[in-house]
């Protein structure tokens, strides 16, 4: 191909390099410089092959060289194997190269191959390059076993010991430890009466306040590290607080905690490693305990983590043992930080069984949580004929039949395909067939079967609109239209993009406001709101 030019291929992500280009781009590599990465990527594309070209060519290149191709095997090997492969990054442990060595031990500790165990255990006993056998200790981290950590136990002072070599075994152990099986016991009762954080969209945690059972004694908090919650207390067993359906989570909060010029690791170490803290993992847990930290405030914070990790281990007693295992974790250890202060909330990580009716989906369908706030605020009557305009995956109608009594749930949607969805998941959530109907039909002027006591939908809003401009002017047809359908004293409560707009058109049309609300929708904020056709006498009771 005359007018092939390998360097001006080499920008193309999908390039996939010749037979008769490997050498080229090899040497590329063994180079190093601005076509060095370029090069490596084109290379990894040939899977196998590649890294094998590399370990040929790397047993004549000078030591210069070998670092960078033994780099390439490395990750030739991680994501293809290849035993061959490994025979060659076990060799270059041996290397007279320093930087080889080390590029070999790095590459067996992402690669995971048969025997890096035993190669890298023989390196360390070798090795007196620091830099070197700081490489292996972290290799014998992500790869050893129990030989491994014997090794590691036994490691002088000095860096391996005090930072790599702690780092490695804690990664050891966590993996050793995973062979003993752990789970959160949901029946398990509070050991006394236990404070207890309940979470939720931002915007709800009142209507979550007043949704709780009154024996756990909720109040509404606003001020301190995490922002508005919802406090409360256990009592009975742990799994009683999904009865809560607008709670996203919940966590035991420990002491509110001032840093000052206190090192983080060390205060949250502390924390975790109190009696208070012990009472509460080992209490729910079966097995053995492992945790990760999750920061609020986003970031990985990974040096922080590890230093956490160190520490927690130091201070656990055998029988007591915690464990930092992120892929594997019972617990997170969620840190709130907030001027100058520290809130710690310890979460169990437990299967949420409120939302098992959903068993299909579509795009832009409500959150449950969501959902159950628009039912939460309706509120529930017997006689209620409820109807959803926009109904999507059915979502609002499955939390308005399981709040309580009705004699009918209607949805309708523009696009016929969502229908059987919304059907699946209003049967799986126990209601009568002869209960639903459910057709396609524009909202704005679709005139539903019966006449609807309350109205409840989460209109198209957000990256669910393709165009903005069309939205509001069909919003505005949406109410007048449902506010004909809608019978005298029903309600309507929904979700609004634009919610000054929707009050006008809302008394235009005879429907008198009630409650409202800005809510967090995960990007942008909408107002929920309550309307009633008639004089306004407050929300329906609530039965549920």
């Amino acid at each position: 191909m005359p007018d092939f030019d390998i360097e001006q291929a080499l920008a193309d992500p999908g390039f996939t390099p010749r037979a008769e280009d490997v050498p080229n781009l090899l040497e590329w590599v063994a180079e190093g410089g601005a076509r060095a990465d370029l090069a490596e990527r084109a290379l990894l594309r040939l899977g196998p092959t590649g890294g094998q070209a590399a370990a040929l060519h790397a047993r004549e290149a000078p030591a210069s060289a070998r670092a960078r191709l033994t780099r390439l095997v490395g990750r030739a090997a991680s994501r293809a194997g290849g035993e061959d492969l490994a025979e060659f990054l076990f060799e270059r442990l041996r290397d007279a190269d320093e930087r080889t060595r080390r590029a070999a031990a790095t590459a067996l500790g992402k690669a995971h191959p048969q025997g890096a165990e035993a190669a890298l255990l023989e390196a360390l006993k070798q090795e007196a390059s620091p830099s070197v056998r700081s490489a292996v200790v972290e290799a014998l981290g992500k790869v050893g076993g129990a030989d491994a950590l014997s090794a590691l136990s036994r490691l002088e002072s000095g860096l391996d010991a005090s930072r790599a070599g702690t780092k490695a075994k804690l990664i050891v152990s966590r993996t050793l430890a995973r062979a003993t099986p752990g789970a959160i016991d949901p029946s398990r009762e509070a050991p006394s009466s236990l404070p207890v954080t309940l979470r939720c969209r931002a915007g709800l945690e009142g209507l979550l306040a007043s949704e709780v059972s009154a024996d756990l004694t909720p109040s509404l908090v606003t001020t301190g590290p995490g922002g508005p919650r919802v406090e409360a207390t256990l009592k009975g067993r742990l799994d009683s607080l999904f009865e809560a359906r607008m709670m996203l989570s919940f966590g035991f909060p420990l002491p509110e905690i001032d840093l000052g010029d206190r090192e983080l690791s060390a205060v949250v170490a502390d924390a975790i490693t109190q009696p208070e803290a012990f009472t509460i993992f080992h209490h729910f847990t079966e097995g053995p305990v492992r945790y990760r930290i999750e920061w609020t405030g986003g970031g990985k914070r990974r040096a922080v983590v590890w230093r956490i990790a160190a520490a927690v281990a130091q201070r656990a007693r055998l029988e007591q043992r915690l464990i930092n295992d992120p892929t594997a974790s019972l617990w997170e250890v969620l840190l709130y930080e907030a001027e100058g202060k520290l809130r710690i909330e310890l979460s169990p990580k437990l299967k949420d069984p409120r939302f098992t009716y959903r068993r299909g989906d579509v795009p832009g369908a409500s959150h449950p949580t969501i959902a159950a706030a628009l039912v939460h605020v309706g509120g529930v009557r017997p006689d209620d004929v409820v109807w959803d305009p926009f109904v999507g995956a059915g979502t609002e109608l499955c939390e308005r039949a399981i709040a309580g009594p009705f004699q009918l749930l209607i949805g309708s949607d523009r696009s016929s395909s969502v229908l059987p969805v919304a059907h699946e998941n209003l049967i799986s959530a126990g209601v009568h067939e002869k209960q639903i109907t459910l057709l396609r039909g524009d909202a704005t002027t679709l005139a539903p079967p019966g006449r609807p006591t309350l109205i409840i939908t989460n209109p198209p809003l957000g990256r669910r609109v393709q165009r903005t401009a069309d939205l509001a002017p069909m919003l505005d047809r949406f109410f007048e239209n449902a506010a004909v359908r809608l019978a005298p004293g029903g309600r309507l409560v929904w979700f609004s993009p634009f919610p000054a707009r929707s009050e006008v058109v809302a008394r235009r049309s005879g429907l008198d406001l009630w409650f409202t609300q800005d809510v967090d929708m995960g990007g942008f904020t909408a107002r929920m709101q309550a309307f009633r056709r008639g004089p306004s006498h407050g929300p329906a009771r609530w039965h549920g």
